[in-house]
């Protein structure tokens, strides 16, 4: 750049460290953190929501092996009921080592209630089936519903059956005509003003990390051509073909998906979990944050795929990973990087966040880019995740190129969380450095300087341990103050 005039000095970022004392190597290696006011200025539109530390890359921070995987390949199958990984350990023992996690940590937990009101899987007197604080399990009774976009059992029995829930019709419910039978015309416009009002649409709506990219050869080779969802009773295929609209046979629950050729484009966006209450759930039944997402994200996807039909365009949603991996799509697209906990991790929100989301349509949009922030670099030498994992399911060793288990995919070196053992409880999202930046005062410099400067991300580690600003004790959630939803969008 001709001109410099950084939005902040050396010495006052260093000083906002509390290393203003710092020798002269480690007060060179912070010096391409600062961005030209010019640079920043001139970001494409697709960067708008995304913080100014955050760099456009070609590729993402996770190498990739393209050669490897196949096009349209299928998904993981397994033994009935498909689609889900079986288990490593009984349901009894997983409760075991998720109390043995709970009460080391805070020896005076209120074991509470069986919410089911009678003795579960536990035999052993010492491990008996409580689930904790009866407020704690309220507040997840009360998110429960809709679960996954599942309608309650008695409205499909009144169904007999037909309808299971919002993901049975993938291509939207499409509650009005099109554009042509409303006296009108379908929205026409360039792609960034395309991604432009979608963006504003899907922030309405409540997501977030709004981005595009092509459906090019990357995108098939990651893209499903078979996969089965457990609420159908036989495998899903997926082609491109010469229609005019999205072929579902049949009509509810399909087992086939032909996609007209012209829908060229991937939207793709994700949502924020609740942190606070997501960092004093303590992984048993108390993951009210968690719950909370999975029964309003669905209904969220399918109002994007209405707004989509009402500008007139189609779509067809990706909801539990349809016919592609949401975290692959999620790197790809640019949301966040590809984290040791086996998940996207977000430069804004860390990995509180729950589930990418996206929906094919053929709406062009604006091309987006993979993003690097820093966030892998930073869980090389982090691990606090895989430390707090009551289960052991996050990898403490280094990345790899192999898929050790037949339900994990190869083909990109990464850490390989063993899904067989996660619990699904959400104790590592609340343990995430990237999650509490913001607790720290210091959270733009302290993340500006993760986005290139590898020599502080064990000193930020640390600083995250010695600050508490992880997972915190139940109890003290009720007594504090909660934003709507559980989320501050004030900052």
């Amino acid at each position: 750049m001709a001109k410099f005039h950084s939005i902040l000095s050396r010495r006052d970022f260093m000083k906002g460290l509390g290393l203003a004392g710092a020798g002269v190597g480690a007060a060179a290696a912070v010096s391409p953190v600062f961005r030209d006011l010019d640079e920043m200025a001139s970001l494409p539109s697709s960067r708008v929501n995304m913080p100014w530390w955050v760099k456009q890359v070609d590729e993402p921070t996770t190498p990739i092996d393209w050669d490897v995987l196949p096009t349209l390949g299928p998904a993981y199958k397994g033994p009935p009921p498909m689609g889900l990984i079986p288990p490593a350990y009984p349901e009894s023992e997983i409760h075991r080592m998720k109390m043995d996690r709970i009460l080391g940590k805070y020896p005076n937990w209120d074991k509470g209630a069986n919410t089911l009101g009678f003795p579960g899987t536990s035999a052993d007197p010492e491990y008996p089936d409580y689930v904790g604080d009866i407020k704690d399990n309220a507040l997840v009774m009360g998110a429960a519903l809709l679960n996954m976009g599942m309608f309650p059992t008695e409205l499909i029995m009144a169904t007999h059956g037909a309808y299971m829930g919002l993901t049975d019709h993938p291509e939207g419910w499409r509650i009005m005509p099109p554009p042509e039978q409303r006296g009108g015309t379908k929205w026409q416009g360039t792609p960034e003003e395309a991604l432009k009002i979608v963006r504003a649409a899907v922030r309405f709506y409540g997501f977030d990390d709004v981005t595009a990219i092509p459906v090019d050869d990357h995108f098939l080779k990651v893209m499903f051509g078979e996969k089965w969802l457990i609420t159908h009773g036989a495998p899903t295929t997926f082609e491109f073909g010469d229609v005019d609209d999205i072929v579902c046979t049949p009509a509810i629950r399909p087992t086939k998906i032909v996609i007209p050729r012209r829908m060229k484009w991937f939207l793709q966006f994700s949502s924020r979990q609740p942190g606070e209450v997501t960092r004093h759930a303590l992984g048993t039944t108390q993951n009210a944050g968690q719950s909370y997402y999975y029964t309003s994200w669905v209904k969220i996807v399918k109002s994007i795929q209405d707004f989509l039909w009402g500008l007139g365009y189609i779509s067809l949603d990706n909801c539990n990973g349809r016919f592609a991996p949401t975290g692959a799509t999620g790197i790809l697209a640019g949301a966040g990087e590809l984290a040791r906990w086996g998940g996207v991790m977000t430069p804004k929100y860390g990995i509180s966040v729950r589930v990418m989301h996206g929906v094919l349509t053929d709406l062009p949009l604006e091309e987006c880019k993979p993003i690097d922030f820093g966030g892998r670099k930073f869980c090389e030498t982090c691990g606090i995740c895989a430390d707090a994992c009551p289960m052991g399911a996050i990898s403490k060793e280094e990345p790899t190129w192999d898929a050790a288990k037949p339900y994990q995919y190869g083909g990109y070196l990464t850490w390989r969380t063993d899904m067989a053992v996660c619990s699904h409880c959400p104790v590592c999202q609340g343990t995430c450095p990237f999650n509490a930046f913001d607790k720290s005062g210091i959270h733009e410099l302290v993340k500006g300087t993760v986005s290139t400067t590898p020599i502080f991300n064990s000193f930020f580690t640390n600083m995250d341990k010695s600050f508490d600003y992880g997972r915190k004790p139940p109890a003290e959630w009720w007594d504090s103050e909660q934003p709507v939803t559980g989320i501050d969008t004030s900052i």
